[in-house]
């Protein structure tokens, strides 16, 4: 039996489907993951493969980022990856360096321009300045008139002071002879502490910086004091003599309040200089501020240098 000839075989081949061709097209971001490709064809011919590794990709560092990048850097925001970021990106795109070098020669061009004259504000400025009768008096010309109110407060502590002991020992001051007994005036001033205040009027002779400490106790007793000595003299308790013999305490008060309102040298500095712990604060103060700008000045901006005195 003839079956006649075999058919021809049929080659059936089975092939894989092919992958999309990693391309990228101009002008468009890659959205597809087979278009972000770190590789570039191989055009020496060389080597096995039809691609070769690139070292030092620039990965997300575009034309728009590296200008903001530049923009940063002028204004010293720049950290040094994103400058090394950016070198990097210039060296391939020309287009970019062009840029860069359009913004360096405009902002030196801003940096060295003249300042616009303006208005001259020396005489509304210098009045200002100038220090008053009360600030000259706390510095240095106001030495000899506080050490004279200095002198004047230790003669009146020593007069308060004697007083006191008059007092202590019971020889007592002379009154007047129309008046019947000085008792009740003596146990007012066994509550005013004579002996108290002579003490604290030469401590602020010594140190007149303490004045403005003594003031509330000093203005208390002697308004107490003097209310008190107006009440015996109306209801004739005591004569005018003894109340004469309460004036060193007044006058020790009045002094006691120049001098603290004069005594300001360690307080305030004066007119031109610092003091000693104020000034000192601000001027470490300055000076950390002033560094830590200098730290944080980079090359690519330098300080202005544009600058006009107005006074």
């Amino acid at each position: 039996m003839n079956f006649g000839p075999w058919p021809a075989a049929t080659v059936v081949r089975l092939t894989r489907p092919r992958k999309p061709r990693r391309c990228r097209l101009v002008g468009r971001e890659p959205s597809l993951p087979w278009e972000h490709d770190t590789r570039v064809p191989s055009i020496s011919g060389t080597g096995a493969g039809n691609y070769r590794e690139v070292a030092d990709d620039q990965h997300g560092v575009d034309c728009v980022t590296s200008l903001e990048i530049l923009s940063a850097e002028l204004d010293g925001a720049a950290t040094e990856e994103q400058r090394r970021l950016v070198r990097q990106h210039l060296a391939g795109c020309a287009e970019c360096e062009r840029r860069r070098a359009g913004f360096d020669e405009l902002h030196r061009a801003v940096r060295i321009m003249p300042a616009e004259p303006g208005p001259d504000v020396t005489e509304a400025v210098l009045p200002a300045l100038r220090p008053r009768l009360l600030d000259r008096l706390r510095g240095e010309a106001g030495r000899r008139p506080r050490t004279a109110l200095r002198w004047s407060l230790a003669l009146v502590a020593v007069v308060q002071l004697g007083v006191a002991l008059l007092q202590l020992t019971g020889v007592g001051v002379r009154v007047g002879d129309g008046v019947r007994s000085t008792m009740p005036h003596i146990d007012h001033e066994t509550g005013a502490w004579n002996a108290a205040v002579a003490v604290a009027l030469a401590w602020v002779a010594l140190r007149a910086r303490h004045a403005a400490a003594h003031l509330p106790v000093l203005a208390s007793f002697t308004g107490v004091l003097g209310a008190l000595c107006l009440v015996d003299l109306v209801t004739g308790r005591v004569g005018p003599e003894r109340v004469i013999s309460h004036l060193p305490v007044l006058l020790g008060l009045v002094l006691v309040a120049v001098l603290a309102l004069l005594h300001g040298s360690d307080r305030v500095p004066a007119s031109g200089s610092r003091s000693l712990d104020g000034g000192a604060e601000r001027e470490v103060a300055e000076n950390t501020a002033t560094s830590a700008l200098d730290e944080g000045r980079t090359e690519s901006s330098p300080p202005p240098v544009a600058h006009r005195e107005s006074a």
